[in-house]
């Protein structure tokens, strides 16, 4: 009845396991409503004083009603749309030689939607940076001299674009007009920066002149990142284009952009803090920023979303459909699996009922209800692919070598089990990572560490207990030698021994014992042992024992001399452990520091270390460093073993 309750109880634990997933996807959770992305953008908050100001732009949603909240509570507000603002632009086109003609003849064509007149801007300026910032028509809301200046632009003779430059100009341009209006930079870039100025002063500029930027890049050869950081730190876009011929459709996105403006007036609640939160809602999207009482914040960078609580483990399981339906097809599979059990128990017990009926001759006694042996996988199911893993390992040798680890760390497993239930934990930690993460190579390394780790407990648990009987064997021999002195045969003092020392060097005596009363002799016995526990210095004490039984003489005498020199080598390892500290702590620390460094750093700047996280030449970078790191952990490891 023990056999099938155990039986009963790992198929419910598996079951248990296997449905856990199922009850996190039928498990209840909320969603929250999200806009498209984009749809809705906050520019800027102007908290300087009197009513709040926000800037934002709105596109492909509705736009009634707006709603407007405040660390959590609704208020009164005002908004104006586009057609109720003005709208100063401020264009710079990239006209550096070097490019095509035609690059720039379609990068002015695309300024249509810009122009004053066509309905976005209300005035417009345009900048070149061939050679410099050539400010080429200031801010004008004549749409016949906007088309005069721009026919009269053309590929520059002079090498070189100033882009930021000239952004700086433009920023400058608007920072002198109407106070009352929004301002954007528009820039059109199709060859590399080759001015003078930074980003940080031109980011500056522009949050002096409280303009966005809305770039529009050819993604071959023009500063996407530095365009971006504009746009992180002053508000705006970064649109990439992969030719020319684009030009008019990014564009005309950029003019529906700043079609969508507004402009809310809210009413300032008391201030409670340093830092508030503002949530716009309109009927189909909404959006969250922080603001500082008392300053103007604008651009991603300084208006960012406030802090929520992350979502919970089983939020993320349940929200990610690849484990939805992973955990339905385990659920479903739980549930067979206790059918299964079930019904395996009962047919298997029948069976051997009718078998052992004709030696018996009875068919009403109780007989065993389950396999009389150890076996951790009692399943049908479970043990028919243990069969078939160790037959796969056993034609490749691994099963042997397995046995005498698990035989060595002194676990009760049988090796196919063991090598069947470690690959299995494998791949389902290395699914279970792979659905959470969404990311193929974090699933391969951890398939790769969860395959490893059970050999390495392995390898653990057989050091250790080598380690511990290495350090028992002196103590055991000076026993042994006491109970030969006292008058006691060999065998009788193993057996003696092997009840008054600890584990680990009293089973292996008490499988000496046993193994002895069976018929195999002492001596054979005992080599099993030292070739178990790979023991060289109990080897010689069987070579010794050996010698002694086939020549005669003091064998107790011998076992203390023996014991001595063990203890005396021991003595000389421990010496020699002392003086190599130093050398293995160093090489410990040499090998953590860049693993610990890049921790710290990723944590301080994770921007500047996710630069060695790219395909190409950061992969290049790590790989060698790895490998450095790798043969001089190698190499000063040699130099600090010493053999004694």
């Amino acid at each position: 009845m023990r056999s099938g309750r155990l039986r009963v109880a790992v198929a419910l634990g598996l079951a248990g396991a296997l449905g856990l997933l199922g009850v996190v996807a039928l498990r209840p959770h909320s969603a929250v409503a999200q806009g498209e992305a984009g749809a809705l953008r906050v520019d800027q908050v102007d908290a300087l004083g009197g009513p709040l100001r926000i800037d934002g732009v709105a596109t492909g949603v509705e736009r009634t009603p707006v709603s407007v909240s405040v660390d959590g509570r609704t208020v009164e507000s005002d908004t104006r749309w586009s057609d109720r603002i003005p709208m100063e632009v401020a264009i710079v086109v990239d006209d550096a030689a070097g490019q095509r003609n035609g690059t720039l003849q379609l990068a002015l064509q695309a300024l249509a939607p810009l122009a004053p007149g066509a309905g976005t801007a209300t005035r417009t300026a345009l900048v070149t940076t061939g050679g410099g910032a050539d400010v080429v028509v200031p801010l004008t809301g004549d749409p016949v001299a906007w088309d005069r200046a721009v026919s009269t632009v053309g590929l520059s003779r002079q090498a070189g674009s100033d882009l930021l430059g000239s952004i700086a100009a433009a920023a400058d341009l608007l920072g002198r007009g109407d106070p009352a209006a929004r301002r954007a930079v528009v820039v059109l870039s199709s060859t590399p920066e080759r001015g003078k100025a930074t980003v940080g002063r031109v980011e500056r500029d522009l949050v002096s002149a409280q303009a966005t930027v809305e770039s529009v890049a050819l993604e071959r050869g023009t500063p996407v990142g530095q365009l971006g950081r504009l746009a992180q730190g002053a508000g705006g876009d970064v649109t990439v284009v992969s030719s020319d011929e684009s030009f008019d459709e990014a564009v005309a996105q950029v003019a529906t952009t700043l079609d969508g403006r507004f402009r809310i007036e809210a009413a300032a609640p008391p201030v409670e803090g340093s830092a508030s939160s503002i949530s716009l809602t309109v009927p189909e999207a909404t959006t969250a920023v922080t603001y500082s009482p008392g300053a103007i914040r604008r651009g991603p960078a300084a208006l960012v979303p406030p802090a929520v609580e992350p979502p919970s483990l089983l939020d993320r399981l349940a929200g990610n459909g690849l484990v939805v339906a992973l955990a339905a097809i385990l659920g479903a599979g739980a549930v067979v699996l206790v059918a299964w059990t079930f019904v395996g128990m009962l047919a298997g017990r029948r069976q051997l009922r009718s078998r052992l009926v004709a030696y018996d001759g009875s068919s009403g006694e109780e007989l065993p209800d389950g396999p009389p042996s150890n076996e951790v996988a009692t399943v049908p199911i479970l043990q028919r692919a243990v069969a078939i893993t160790g037959e796969l390992a056993q034609r490749r040798g691994l099963l042997e070598r397995l046995e005498v680890d698990l035989e060595r760390a002194n676990l009760p497993l049988r090796a196919a089990e063991a090598l069947f239930f470690a690959l299995a934990g494998a791949v389902l930690v290395a699914l279970f990572t792979f659905f959470l993460t969404g990311s193929l190579l974090i699933g391969l390394v951890v398939l790769l560490v969860a395959a490893l780790l059970p050999k390495a407990i392995v390898n653990l648990r057989v050091s250790r207990r080598t380690k511990a009987f290495e350090a028992q064997l002196p103590d055991m021999l000076d026993l042994l030698a006491g109970t030969l002195r006292a008058g006691y045969s060999i065998a009788q003092g193993i057996e003696a021994v092997s009840r008054e020392i600890p584990e680990p060097m009293s089973r292996e005596l008490q499988r000496v014992v046993n193994e002895h009363r069976l018929g195999r002799s002492l001596e054979e016995s005992l080599d099993g042992v030292a070739a178990r526990m790979g023991s060289e210095d109990f080897a010689w004490a069987v070579m010794a024992i050996r010698i002694q039984r086939e020549v005669g003489g003091n064998l107790a005498e011998l076992l203390l001399t023996v014991s001595k020199t063990m203890t005396q080598r021991e003595r000389l390892r421990r010496d020699v452990a002392s003086l190599t500290a130093e050398g293995r702590m160093s090489a410990m620390v040499l090998g953590l520091m860049p693993f610990i460094l890049g921790a710290v750093m990723f944590v301080i700047n994770p921007e500047y270390v996710m630069a060695l996280l790219t395909p190409g030449l950061g992969y290049i970078m790590l790989g060698a460093a790895l490998v450095s790191m790798l043969v001089g952990f190698i190499w000063m490891k040699k130099l600090i073993t010493v053999e004694v």
